[in-house]
């Protein structure tokens, strides 16, 4: 996928996720990380085509890649939002705290693509 269409499709999976805030009871923490995840995956890789004219498609071996290109705080981000991921997806978490957190790091990795 080419850059801008990263870009569209993380605006797209953005919008799905804004149906499901404000979850103040936590009733769909697990899609709005799952929701998260997508979004900051295309929202690196176009990140990483605009910065360094190179991304990757796919999350396998994306958090070294971005290590490899000195992107360590995004690395970490990514991260973070996988952890989440696994502890929701395959754990039986859930935490409402958790879905201003996924917020936040999108925020943060919009200003990054800026």
């Amino acid at each position: 996928m080419k850059a801008e269409g990263h870009k569209k499709k993380a605006e797209e999976i953005k919008k799905s996720l804004k149906k499901l805030l404000p979850d103040e009871r936590g009733a769909n923490v697990v899609a709005i990380v799952e929701l998260t995840y997508g979004t900051v995956q295309h929202l690196i890789a176009y990140g990483m085509e605009k910065k360094h004219r190179r991304h990757l498609n796919t999350h396998v071996g994306l958090c070294k890649e971005l290590r490899n290109l000195g992107e360590d705080r995004i690395a970490e981000i990514f991260e973070t939002i996988e952890t989440f991921r696994h502890g929701r997806w395959y754990g039986g978490k859930g935490n409402g705290d958790i879905v201003k957190k996924c917020v936040e790091l999108i925020d943060k990795v919009e200003e990054w693509v800026k």
